[in-house]
């Protein structure tokens, strides 16, 4: 078993991309073709570095910030732990996100999260197996009208 210390490294927003633009670099591709992991002001925790496919992270939005689409191979788990937020999947199920609330995306399932934008969100994000493809932006329009949806339920 392994302990690690929480906040071993803090993230700024624009690390995750850096690394995303890194990997693109490494695989060839221009960083162009490399979309933005997240819209708005984001902050991360590591709370365990990823080994082996498995890593978990703190992640703090400020209101209105969200990530990008994208999918996880072997899945996400997102607990709740601060302020109000949205999860949304691809084919348009909303869900609320909040202190204590447990969210799974499925593996391979193409969902953002992020949160509303009258409140901060904080996450803890678990990933057990495989990575992460990150696909385009979440639209303004897109955004809003899942804020409408979440705000129905």
């Amino acid at each position: 078993m392994r302990t690690y210390k929480v906040a071993q490294g803090a993230g700024h927003p624009g690390d995750e991309q850096k690394l995303v633009d890194e990997e693109a670099r490494k695989a060839g591709l221009p960083p162009a073709r490399v979309p933005k992991l997240f819209t708005g002001t984001v902050w991360g925790e590591v709370q365990m570095p990823r080994e082996n496919g498995a890593c978990s992270n703190k992640v703090t939005f400020a209101p209105g910030a969200r990530s990008a689409w994208h999918r996880h191979e072997g899945g996400q788990m997102l607990y709740g732990l601060a302020g109000n937020g949205l999860v949304v999947t691809r084919s348009g199920e909303v869900t609320r996100i909040f202190d204590g609330v447990v969210v799974h995306a499925c593996p391979k399932e193409e969902h953002w999260h992020g949160a509303m934008p009258d409140s901060f969100m904080t996450h803890l994000s678990c990933e057990l197996v495989g990575e992460t493809e990150i696909y385009d932006e979440v639209t303004d329009s897109d955004y809003a009208a899942a804020v409408e949806k979440a705000r129905s339920l």
